[in-house]
């Protein structure tokens, strides 16, 4: 019974290390945040700063090849890509080789001949020249209704006659319905980030923060004007300077660390809760992809989002100490 236990803990085991994604791996690796803010001290600041560095570099190598192996990969199927919209195109505007190949060599073609094609492929989607629809543009709209009452017919007719010439096409709803949920992926993606972008911008632009800033900047050109040699009651002038500069400092992290801090959780509970829709948006740019061109997508397309995501987050994480300016060790 141990035995029949041990051996189902293992496969468990390795189902879900098999199971783990690329972004998992790196997730896994992520520093936490120390525990101390504004009390860090310079070497271990140093030290987490190096870390996330360091995962930042490999991440971002990674998503340069990947997306450098997407690149060779539309590369290698570019013709398939383009025979196969060809043939959809051939398919949906009913078109002739003669057609085709004049397309794949439109700068030979003459503004007539474009146009003979445009309008073709006009006439074989709504049973309309060009010229008609460009007359209907200058109609009144009583003359706009009539004449579309009068298309609607004609069209019902014709459907009925020939229907196989007239079925919809199956990919279109498909292709509607995945771009309107690949748009509103992105959107919903977009929006969270911009959402934590601001978050961002508001403890970078605090209007309080920044005053501290001048201050201190101020304080230091008058310290560093003094520097030489100087007298007694000059060196004391100085040390009150110093001092200034070192109490701001310290106000200067402990109003505006704190709030970094939060918002870098708000923004880690943000990539976390968006993996799903990163993963299904890459999914869906896939079918998208199959869809229009015929072709597979790149296995690299495969969880581009969430890395992408990933690496924005580390961006942050890497100046959790970007607002703490005063380490006793530097004096």
């Amino acid at each position: 019974m141990k035995k029949l236990v041990f051996i189902v803990i293992a496969m468990s085991i390795v189902s879900m290390t098999s199971a783990q994604t690329i972004f998992d791996s790196y997730m896994k690796r992520v520093p936490p945040l120390p525990r101390d803010s504004c009390n860090i001290s310079k070497a271990n600041a140093d030290s987490f700063v190096q870390q996330v560095s360091a995962l930042i570099e490999e991440l971002s190598n990674d998503i340069e090849e990947r997306n450098r192996s997407a690149d060779d990969y539309a590369d290698a199927h570019r013709g398939d890509m383009e025979e196969n919209a060809m043939n959809q195109m051939q398919q949906k505007y009913g078109m002739s080789d003669e057609d085709i190949n004049k397309m794949k060599n439109s700068k030979d073609m003459t503004d007539a001949e474009k146009q003979a094609m445009a309008n073709k492929m006009v006439m074989q989607q709504t049973n309309m020249s060009m010229s008609e629809i460009q007359n209907m543009s200058k109609m009144s709209e009583a003359g706009k209704k009539a004449y579309t009452e009068a298309y609607a017919t004609e069209a019902m007719a014709s459907a009925q006659a020939d229907p196989t010439k007239y079925a919809p096409d199956k990919n279109a709803g498909k292709l509607y319905s995945l771009t309107n949920e690949q748009q509103a992926l992105n959107q919903k993606i977009t929006s969270g980030q911009q959402k934590i972008a601001n978050m961002y911008a508001a403890i970078e632009n605090d209007p309080e923060g920044k005053a501290m800033l001048d201050k201190i900047s101020k304080w230091s050109a008058k310290l560093t004007s003094m520097m030489g040699e100087v007298s007694d009651y000059e060196a004391h002038v100085m040390d009150s300077i110093g001092g200034l500069i070192t109490k701001e400092e310290i106000k200067y992290c402990n109003k505006l660390t704190p709030r970094y801090r939060a918002v870098l959780k708000q923004d880690l509970a943000n990539l976390k809760a968006s993996i799903p829709d990163c993963n299904r948006l890459d999914e869906v740019t896939g079918e998208l992809m199959k869809l229009q061109t015929g072709v597979d997508a790149p296995p690299e397309i495969a969880e581009a989002s969430s890395l992408g995501i990933l690496n924005a987050y580390l961006g942050h994480l890497k100046n959790a100490y970007r607002y703490k300016l005063y380490y006793p060790e530097d004096n």
